[in-house]
């Protein structure tokens, strides 16, 4: 029915950041990435504004007032948690008051037909064909929490995939906030990630493999 071909694990941070400290090297020498992996590192720009580069495992994308990172190996999906975390330990007086906790999949369908049959089964054309000619799904966000999470909010987005032609994008995100006594600073975000980041994995393949089941399910419920 299904195959994935793609998936993304990210991080990002909503606050007020110095973007000029966070390059390969400076990375290198508080011992969170090898010596090696900063002098291979590939540095689109470095300047007080803005910090792009990419090492073989993530790339990483900070302007003052985000801090963004993401790995597609899942390999490093613990790497990658443990190199925030361990930036923001070393940064804990940085503001920081909203971190997303991001993992993403591109499933490659089978057919055209098991691609349109995602539409039918999450979005019903039945209320939309007498109001639109051609009507399809072409994004659906539906926002809740994980049962048992009280202190995040999550968001499963799921829509055809750019990349992969009949392909499905689905995207699991946790928004997370200081907690009330909380500092204004970076202090909770390694907590927080420690606390959330292996389980939230785990439920987003969960969640997207399910969707997909759901939509497997509802194909031969009638009969194609």
């Amino acid at each position: 029915m299904q195959q994935l071909v793609q998936e993304t694990a990210s991080v990002v941070m909503v606050g007020s950041f110095n973007p000029s400290i966070f390059q390969p090297h400076w990375l290198a020498l508080k011992g969170l990435i090898r010596t090696q992996e900063a002098e291979d590192a590939s540095v689109a720009i470095i300047q007080e504004q803005v910090a792009d580069f990419k090492t073989e495992w993530f790339r990483m994308q900070v302007v003052q007032n985000r801090f963004f990172t993401h790995t597609l190996d899942a390999t490093h999906y613990g790497p990658i948690r443990d190199l925030v975390a361990g930036i923001f330990r070393l940064l804990s007086h940085t503001p920081v008051n909203r971190l997303v906790i991001v993992r993403s999949f591109h499933f490659q369908m089978d057919s055209i037909d098991d691609w349109h049959e995602v539409g039918n089964t999450l979005a019903p054309k039945g209320i939309w064909n007498p109001l639109i000619d051609g009507a399809g799904l072409r994004s659906m966000t539906m926002e809740g929490r994980r049962q048992g999470i009280t202190d995040a909010v999550l968001f499963v987005k799921i829509e055809p995939s750019v990349p992969i032609k009949e392909g499905v994008f689905v995207e699991v995100t946790e928004e997370h906030k200081p907690s009330a006594g909380d500092e204004a600073n970076a202090e909770w975000v390694p907590a927080r990630l420690n606390k959330h980041w292996d389980t939230m994995m785990e439920y987003a393949e969960e969640v997207a493999r399910s969707l997909l089941m759901e939509v497997s399910q509802h194909a031969r419920s009638d009969g194609k």
